[in-house]
């Protein structure tokens, strides 16, 4: 047999990349999930019969994007590759220009399955729309912003809500108890798909939930040594639109556990979440 043929015989039919790069793809995270969990989780979805068959490996961002985490499977018995990541369909990334993105499922094993010659999928079924669970997910941290989780009974309360666009800032005062979900026609809705804040003076700021791609938790100390707590969104273009950050409760007593939920939201869902 020649030296080409041994290799073709031992070449794994998929082979998965992870992008685990510390400046990359590496700090975010996607369904509660960043790029150390993912490549552990396929590490422990390829079983014994399916090591000489499925290799995975990581790797350095080398697309120059913010879609992360990231992930490549490439069919070597087809030649075809399927980037997967944060968002769903075309994104533009600085290296590669315009890229097709699959979604980031749940089940990780599936996705070797996908791939396996003996029961490979459509990539229609690949590229399908974003799964409303993305919605779930944000509207789930929203109602723990607003109400606590677990045993931390208060939500984070008092806050200053700035919405951005291209040409101007507004900063409204608001209350994060105050928060319901609605439909398209305004109506009251738990699965609704707008979320809406009622302001301090009455005022109402409405959020289209499907336009929200990220979401980051950010806490730090100031030069005063007062500590600062802000929630960040980030549209389709990654474009910060909507900032809350946190203003002191009049109840000193609350602003303990305003803190301990907030650290808590981090420790749960990561400093930075993808939809």
């Amino acid at each position: 047999m020649s030296a080409t043929s041994a290799d073709s015989a031992t070449r794994p039919d998929v082979n998965i990349v992870v992008c685990t790069d510390e400046y990359g793809c590496a700090r975010w995270y996607h369904r509660g999930r960043n790029a150390d969990a993912i490549l552990r989780e396929f590490n422990d979805a390829v079983g014994v019969d399916d090591a000489a068959r499925v290799q995975i490996t990581t790797a350095g961002c080398i697309l120059g994007c913010t879609y992360g985490p990231r992930f490549d499977v490439a069919r070597r018995w087809s030649g075809e590759k399927t980037l997967y990541g944060s968002i769903c369909g075309e994104a533009t990334v600085t290296r590669r220009g315009r890229v097709n993105f699959a979604p980031i499922p749940d089940d990780l094993a599936q996705v070797i399955g996908d791939h396996l010659p003996e029961s490979a999928s459509l990539p229609a079924r690949r590229h399908a729309t974003a799964q409303p669970a993305d919605i779930d997910l944000l509207r789930s941290v929203l109602r723990a912003c607003c109400a606590g989780m677990g045993d931390i009974g208060i939500g984070l309360g008092e806050a200053v809500v700035m919405v951005h666009n291209a040409a101007a800032t507004v900063s409204i005062p608001a209350t994060l108890d105050c928060l319901e979900f609605v439909d398209g026609s305004g109506n009251p809705d738990p699965d609704g798909g707008i979320a809406v804040l009622t302001t301090d003076g009455d005022g109402r700021i409405a959020l289209q939930l499907s336009r929200i791609r990220r979401l980051e938790f950010i806490h730090r100390t100031l030069g005063n040594g007062m500590p600062s707590y802000a929630i960040w969104m980030g549209d389709d273009q990654l474009e910060t639109v909507y900032r809350i950050y946190l203003r002191r409760s009049e109840n000193a007593a609350a602003n303990p556990v305003r803190h301990r939920l907030f650290l808590a939201l981090m420790d749960k869902y990561g400093s930075t979440v993808t939809f």
